[in-house]
């Protein structure tokens, strides 16, 4: 069964040849490499033509859109040069694990109704050394269409491109996909949105691809609180769409419904928290959430009903700090009093590591003075 991957590359040279040769070095051998090279302005063409006996290369100006835009035409392209029957995709940043492509493919081999596979990936540094973080937090889902007309939820059901692997033949009907306004949603976002509606999706929960994060990833605003407003509104009038066009109900956003279907807030420990906050006699106590992301405001979402008073968000992401999220401001560390009379719930689940061990550097002790809010590993 031929297996074609599918590269889009702009300006990522540096990350280029790993990317390439954790394809040509995987363990399953029958494999075609196609990379469009959306006008890059450094060199990786220079590079790519090293690999001309391996890869088809496809080389044109800068479609000259926006960023999403442009992926989406660099993946169209590449698609119409492909032959094989399975299609996976994978951004130049990232690379494949050495087993990736033949357990994908005995996946499809395996369930022949199936037209897409997803997997987690695992995160790397600019410099390709494991962040100790798997990502992202997928929900265990069997049935994507039902879980998602019966919540009314899209929270943690997909997986970023380099994630992704389809048959063709899905492909062929899904692709190319529209150009619109929509800045926000990415190729990898709208066909899963397409296919958990059209068709059936497998989940594997075992990291296949390197995720690199190196500080350039388009995907970083989504950070910024306004930004990731603006994607959940673009989210669900996408899905809709969909929806409508196949005869199916529509959903409606709500930010209740939305922190109430979030995988965060179905782990939080209520008990574990209630038995953190209890005040010790005469002493007063400040509480927090390090975090402002969805996971902080989940969690703050399950307390504004309790008698804890949240004093506000804690959280290193520059593009938050000094925002109002959910009535309460975002904090940078430095501008917090680290004392023993302090309590911080630390809501990032797969950063809790990095984070207490910041903590204690502040003579903080876990336990006393900061927890996860979360019950035990129910993850993976």
């Amino acid at each position: 069964m031929l297996v074609s991957v599918l590269i889009n590359n702009y300006n990522y040279g540096e990350f280029l040849k790993e990317c390439i040769d954790s394809v040509v070095n995987q363990s399953y051998s029958n494999i075609e490499i196609v990379v469009y090279d959306d006008g890059s302005r450094d060199d990786s063409l220079t590079l790519l033509k090293e690999y001309k006996d391996k890869i088809t290369l496809i080389a044109k100006e800068n479609y000259g859109k926006s960023p999403n835009i442009n992926q989406m035409n660099a993946i169209y392209r590449a698609f119409l040069e492909a032959k094989g029957d399975i299609i996976l995709l994978l951004d130049s940043d990232d690379y494949f694990k050495k087993d990736k492509v033949e357990k994908v493919v005995n996946v499809f081999k395996e369930n022949s109704e199936i037209e897409i596979v997803q997997h987690l990936l695992e995160e790397v540094d600019r410099k390709g050394k494991a962040r100790n973080s798997i990502v992202p937090i997928l929900k265990k889902v069997g049935n994507h269409k039902d879980y998602i007309l019966t919540n009314s939820s899209l929270s943690h059901l997909f997986v970023p491109t380099s994630g992704l692997a389809f048959k063709k033949t899905f492909l062929d009907k899904a692709l190319p996909l529209k150009e619109d306004e929509a800045t926000n949603l990415w190729a990898d976002t709208r066909l899963m949105l397409l296919g958990s509606i059209t068709t059936k999706i497998i989940n594997l929960y075992e990291p296949l691809t390197c995720y690199r994060q190196h500080g350039n990833n388009n995907f970083g605003g989504i950070g910024d609180f306004s930004t990731h407003q603006k994607y959940l509104k673009e989210l669900f009038e996408y899905y809709n769409k969909i929806a409508e066009n196949n005869n199916l109900m529509t959903i409606e956003f709500t930010e209740q419904s939305f922190l109430e279907n979030t995988i965060f807030f179905e782990m939080i420990d209520m008990n574990e928290i209630n038995s953190f906050f209890i005040d010790e006699a005469n002493k007063t106590f400040e509480y927090w959430i390090w975090g402002a992301g969805e996971a902080g405001q989940s969690v703050y979402h399950a307390l504004r009903n309790r008698k804890f008073s949240i004093i506000g968000f804690i959280d290193n992401d520059q593009k938050k700090q000094g925002q109002m999220i959910m009535g309460q401001k975002v904090h940078s560390p430095e501008d917090i009093v680290f004392s023993d009379n302090i309590k911080i719930l630390v809501s990032p689940y797969h950063a809790y590591e990095n984070i207490a061990d910041e903590l204690k550097k502040y003579a903080l002790n876990e336990g006393k003075n900061f927890i996860s809010p979360y019950k035990k590993k129910i993850l993976y």
